[in-house]
């Protein structure tokens, strides 16, 4: 097959490598191709954001534990798990967690033999994580200390009202003093469809459940303090304001680049015009380029040659 520049893409992924790809059949032209992968990584990630940070972490794990493909998993396969997520538990330990679970289930023989299922597997996780006395629990703390170990009817404090969270978290802990009961609200029903192990409450609410913008568990508060939208850094100072652009350019931020074309370290990785694109890409607009002379042009001048000399 003749190489057409026509029907050449590069995709670059893990920030350096690189795979070049040539579209074959001619009725499908590169930028079909192109617009497809874009659809299909946009679908990624908007149904990751309707995952938590630990079930998107045991979804990465579980297709390399289980090497049979059963869809499920053993005590033997949940012991490797906890291994690769460094949750320290002896193997005989874990066997012991795995039978618990699956009485306090209800499985039976036969389907202790097939394994738990992923659901299962996420539950359990985030039981022995709950359960476990040997650790300090920042989260259930920060929730006691919040909103308070008891209810207003009396039983352990298992949710929090839209208000409360507003007025004692988002206003007096955090300070964002410019949100507003209906920006909780959003933030609830968003909590609410997330895809967690919720073993601490039977709150289950759906996002279109009249109450999903009312309360949310301490699953989901647990949830919202790692997730991107309670990051630290406030991106108000990033909007522009031509007023502002009088003083000097010492007293500005410009997103940089120090050594633009490694793709690695300064002493083992090499140099990759794709990096520029990658830095490019994630808003970079001060580049570096080390040029030296190259090897030289018919008219015996010296072309440039970019490398981390």
């Amino acid at each position: 097959m003749n190489l057409d520049s026509s029907r050449c893409f590069t995709i670059v992924y893990s920030e350096e490598r690189i795979l070049d790809l040539m579209v074959s059949d001619e009725d499908v032209t590169t930028d079909q191709v192109v617009n497809i992968l874009d659809s299909l990584f946009d679908a990624y990630s908007k149904a990751k954001d309707k995952v938590s940070n630990d079930v998107l972490l045991l979804r990465y794990i579980w297709i390399d534990v289980d090497k049979d493909r059963s869809n499920s998993i053993n005590s033997v396969e949940l012991s490797k798990i906890l291994n690769r997520i460094n949750f320290s538990m002896r193997k005989a330990d874990s066997d012991k967690q795995y039978q618990s679970f699956v009485k306090m289930i209800g499985m039976d023989r036969n389907d202790r033999r097939k394994g738990l299922s992923f659901e299962q597997g996420v539950t359990i996780l985030h039981k022995i994580k709950r359960d476990s006395t040997w650790q300090i629990k920042p989260v259930t703390n920060i929730w006691f200390e919040l909103f308070g170990r008891v209810m207003n009817n009396g039983k352990d404090r298992t949710k929090v009202s839209a208000e409360s969270f507003l007025k004692k978290f988002i206003w007096q802990k955090q300070g964002e003093t410019d949100v507003t009961m209906e920006d909780v609200g959003d933030k609830f029903k968003m909590l609410n469809e997330l895809e967690v192990a919720d073993v601490l409450s039977n709150l289950h609410l759906g996002a279109d459940d009249a109450d999903a913008a009312k309360y949310i568990d301490r699953d989901r508060f647990e949830a919202y303090l790692l997730r991107m939208e309670n990051d630290i850094y406030d991106p108000a100072p990033e909007r522009f304001d031509p007023k502002s652009m009088h003083r000097s350019l010492s007293e500005y931020w410009i997103n940089s680049s120090h050594n633009t074309y490694l793709t690695g370290d300064q002493f083992q990785s090499r140099s990759s015009v794709e990096m520029y694109m990658n830095a490019l890409y994630r808003g970079c607009r001060c580049l570096e380029l080390d040029c030296f002379d190259g090897l030289r042009d018919t008219k015996n001048r010296p072309m440039p040659l970019v490398y981390h000399g």
